[in-house]
C-alpha cells in the first residue's frame, strides 16, 4: 500500500496536463479515438488505486471495445509514448520529451518497395507522417502489405489521387474488422462492393444525385439492408420521398427513425407519413393532458404514440386514458404506458370497451360498498377491498349472495374484514356454494367450537420438500 496517495476528490479537482509536443506533433495525425484513449490514460494514471484503472472499465467509460482500445495503445507504443508489458497487459507512460524516435521503428527494407508503389499510385510525394500512418495500420490491424496496397488502389479509384490517409485507414479498419487481412480476403471485399454497386447507385440516383457510389455509401447500404433489414425497394421509396436537400445522411436518419417505429414496409411508411401531422398533434395533446412537456416529440412518438396506435387505440380513447391517468396521479408517459398495457391485456382497446370497463368498475365498487356497510364499516372502498373481492369472486368462485351473508356474520367482530376473509376461505375449502349450506356449516362449526373450546390444534410436522411444493406451485392452484 502506498505511503502517500491522492484522494479521489483531489484527483477529480486537479488537472491532467497534455504537453504541447503532443498537440503539435501527434494529435493532428492520430485517429480521434486513439487520441481519446491516450488522454484518458494520462488522466487515470494519476491514481493507480482508482477502480476505473482497469481495461474493462476504460472500455466502458470510453464506449469502445477492447480490441479498439488495445489497437490505440499499440499505436501509441509505436509512437514511443508508452510501453505495454506482461499478461495481463500493463501500460507505462513515457514523458514526451523522452519519446522514442520514429525513425528506427519501421524496417526500411520491409517497406521500401511499399513506399515506391504507394507514391506511384497516388502520383505525389508522400510525407513521412502519412507513411507512418499506413505502417501503423498494417501492423496493428495485421494486414498484409500486398493487401493494403489493394486497399489504397481501391480508395484512389473511389476518391481520386488526393484521397487522404484517414479515409484509406478507415476502409482498412472496416474490412479488417470483418476478417479481411490477406490479398484474397481484400479482393473478396472489393468484389462484394462491386456486386452491390448497381443497387447502391440506384439509391444515390433516387436521392437525385449524379455522383457515383463510394465506399461510405456501400457501408450505409450494408447497414440498412443487413442490420436494419430494409428491402431495396423500401430504400428507393424513402430516398425518393426526401424532397428538401436529399442526401445519404438524411436518408440514414429517416431509415433509423422508421426502424425505431418498427415500420419496415412501404405501405406502413406511407400510412405513417400520411398521418404524421395528426400523430404529432395527438402527441402534443397527450403530453399536455398528463402534464408533461417535450421540446422534441420524436422520441414520444416512437416510444409511446406509435406503439399505442399499433395496438388499435384511437385518439379519443388515448385522450380519455390520459385524462384519467392525470386524475389518478399517473403523470408520466411510462405510467400511462403501463396502464394501457394492462387494458390491452384484458382486451380493452376501444372507447366503448373502456367505458364498459368503467361502468363495470362502478358497479363492482357499489357492491363492495354494500358489503362494507353490511360489515358495519362506513369508509370508502380502497384497493385492498377490490383485491379481496376479485379473489372471492374470480379465484374462489363465491357468489355475491354468499359473500353478503358472510358480511352479516362479520358485522359484530372487532376486525370484520379479517373475519370475513377467514370464513369465506373456510367455505371455499368445504365447497360451500349456497347460503343454506353456509348456515349449516356455520351451525356445525359453532357446536364444534363450544364442545372443544379448550382443544389445541397441533400442526403435524411437514418435510421441507412438502412445504416448498406448496409455495412453488401456488400459481397453479390459486
Amino acid at each position: 500500500m502506498a505511503f502517500i496517495k491522492q484522494s479521489s476528490d483531489f484527483i477529480e479537482n486537479s488537472k491532467t496536463e497534455i504537453d504541447n509536443i503532443f498537440i503539435n506533433d501527434y494529435l493532428p495525425y492520430a485517429p480521434s479515438d486513439f487520441v481519446k484513449v491516450y488522454i484518458y490514460c494520462n488522466y487515470i494514471s494519476n491514481s493507480s488505486d482508482s477502480p476505473d484503472n482497469d481495461l474493462a472499465k476504460i472500455c466502458k467509460i470510453l464506449n469502445m471495445n477492447e480490441l479498439d482500445v488495445m489497437n490505440a495503445l499499440k499505436y501509441w507504443e509505436n509512437e514511443g509514448l508508452l510501453k505495454l508489458y506482461g499478461d495481463p497487459v500493463q501500460v507505462v507512460l513515457f514523458p514526451l520529451k523522452n519519446a522514442i524516435s520514429n525513425d528506427h521503428k519501421w524496417s526500411k527494407s520491409k517497406y521500401e518497395e511499399f513506399n515506391l508503389i504507394i507514391q506511384d499510385i497516388k502520383k505525389r510525394q508522400i510525407l513521412p507522417n502519412e507513411f507512418n500512418e499506413y505502417y501503423t495500420a498494417m501492423e496493428t490491424l495485421k494486414i498484409e502489405i500486398p493487401a493494403f496496397i489493394m486497399i489504397v488502389k481501391f480508395c484512389v479509384m473511389q476518391k481520386g489521387e488526393s484521397v487522404g490517409y484517414n479515409y484509406i485507414n478507415t476502409v482498412a479498419k472496416n474490412w479488417a474488422d470483418e476478417g479481411a487481412h490477406t490479398v484474397e480476403e481484400v479482393n473478396k471485399k472489393i468484389e462484394e462492393f462491386e456486386q452491390s454497386l448497381d443497387k447502391v447507385n440506384e439509391v444515390i440516383k433516387a436521392l437525385k444525385s449524379k455522383r457515383k457510389a463510394t465506399f461510405e455509401d456501400r457501408q450505409f447500404y450494408k447497414k440498412w439492408t443487413e442490420e436494419l433489414e430494409f428491402k431495396h425497394e423500401v430504400l428507393l421509396y424513402v430516398a425518393k420521398s426526401i424532397k428538401t436537400n436529399p442526401s445519404i445522411y438524411r436518408l440514414d436518419a429517416k431509415l433509423l427513425n422508421y426502424f425505431e417505429l418498427k415500420l419496415y414496409d412501404i405501405k406502413e411508411i406511407e400510412g405513417f407519413e400520411s398521418a404524421r401531422d395528426s400523430v404529432y398533434k395527438l402527441a402534443k395533446k397527450i403530453t399536455k393532458a398528463i402534464g408533461v412537456y417535450y421540446d422534441n416529440l420524436e422520441p414520444v412518438i416512437s416510444s409511446y404514440i406509435q406503439p399505442w396506435l399499433a395496438k388499435g387505440y384511437d385518439e379519443n380513447t388515448l385522450l380519455v386514458i390520459a385524462d384519467n391517468c392525470f386524475k389518478n396521479s399517473i403523470r408520466t408517459l411510462e405510467g400511462m404506458n403501463n396502464t394501457i398495457n394492462k387494458f390491452y391485456a384484458h382486451g380493452i382497446v376501444s372507447l366503448q370497451s373502456l367505458n364498459q370497463e368503467i361502468e363495470n368498475s362502478i358497479k363492482t365498487d357499489n357492491i363492495i360498498k354494500e358489503i362494507l356497510q353490511t360489515c358495519g364499516l362506513t369508509r370508502n372502498v380502497n384497493s385492498w377491498d377490490r383485491d379481496f373481492y376479485r379473489t372471492w369472486t374470480y379465484s374462489w368462485k363465491l357468489s355475491d349472495e354468499l359473500i353478503m351473508y358472510g358480511a352479516t356474520l362479520s358485522k359484530d367482530k372487532a376486525q370484520p374484514m379479517q373475519y370475513l376473509n377467514k370464513i369465506l376461505s373456510d367455505w371455499k375449502d368445504k365447497g360451500v356454494e349456497s347460503v343454506d349450506k353456509a348456515k349449516e356449516v356455520s351451525e356445525q362449526t359453532t357446536k364444534s367450537t363450544n364442545k372443544n373450546n379448550t382443544a389445541i390444534i397441533h400442526q403435524r410436522e411437514y418435510t421441507k420438500e412438502e412445504i416448498e411444493s406448496v409455495f412453488s406451485n401456488i400459481d397453479d392452484w390459486v
